[in-house]
């Protein structure tokens, strides 16, 4: 079961969910960037489902620098793209440090505002990561705060280092289906290894049984191809599909 730890942001303290498998190791590693609700229940759902995968998970807590009282739908007035980069990276190196883990094959997954941040994780820190998974993330296409421009940028782009698989409901409207066809055109203009699903009835939010879009067959289906793709790039090994609830 997912367990909350401190996790150091560079100077900086932060709170993160964790999860390791049984057994020895060494396990690949997987960090996980959450939805706009925070450390919650999809979020320990996710966490503690990759670790019965066979995958140690982390997902660092991004609203550190809120200030105490704000609640997450004023977030935007804090959050910077550079800044939860640096905690994915932080993320990835508590992984790393771990002695039954495998720093050399690591990942980032999120969805909904984390499918955004996990693009933004595999264009500025490349060398880390061996793959990506992506659930509609929203907003690709706009600035949040800080210097870098947007995810889907073609200058942010082309850093990606890595095969993304990615997960979208065609009933969405954040992102709508054009634009998840506009990234789909980018990166293959780009060259870039990636795989996207689609879901035909389903919208935003599909994956997350707390959500009042929830769609159990999309859900479940787009879990088994995720584990199915993070297995084969990690590790090799066959999948472990586990159960969406």
């Amino acid at each position: 079961m997912a367990k909350k730890i401190d996790l150091a942001v560079g100077p900086v303290r932060t709170k993160a969910l964790v999860a390791m498998p049984g057994g020895d190791g060494p396990f690949p590693g997987i960090v996980v960037t959450y939805h706009r609700e925070g450390l919650d229940a999809f979020t320990a759902w996710k966490v503690d489902h990759l670790a019965a995968a066979g995958f140690a998970a982390i997902a660092p807590d991004h609203y550190h620098v809120l200030p105490q009282g704000t609640g997450f739908k004023e977030r935007n007035k804090y959050l910077t793209d550079e800044q939860m980069a640096l905690d994915l990276e932080a993320g990835a190196a508590w992984l790393a440090a771990q002695g039954g883990v495998n720093e050399r094959r690591l990942a980032v997954l999120g969805p909904c505002m984390g499918g955004r941040t996990a693009l933004v994780a595999l264009e500025c820190n490349p060398e880390i990561w061996t793959c990506g998974c992506v659930w509609y993330g929203g907003e690709v296409f706009e600035p949040l705060g800080g210097q870098l421009a947007p995810p889907g940028a073609k200058e942010r782009l082309e850093k990606i280092a890595c095969p993304i698989a990615g997960f979208f409901g065609s009933r969405d409207s954040h992102p709508t289906p054009q634009e998840v066809d506009r990234l789909d055109g980018l990166l293959a203009a780009l060259g870039k290894e990636y795989i996207f699903h689609r879901y035909a009835e389903a919208g935003h939010g599909f994956l997350n049984p707390w959500h009042p879009r929830y769609d159990r067959a999309a859900a479940k289906q787009s879990w088994a191809k995720a584990l199915e793709f993070l297995h084969a790039r990690l590790d090799g090994a066959a999948p472990i599909l586990g159960e969406q609830p």
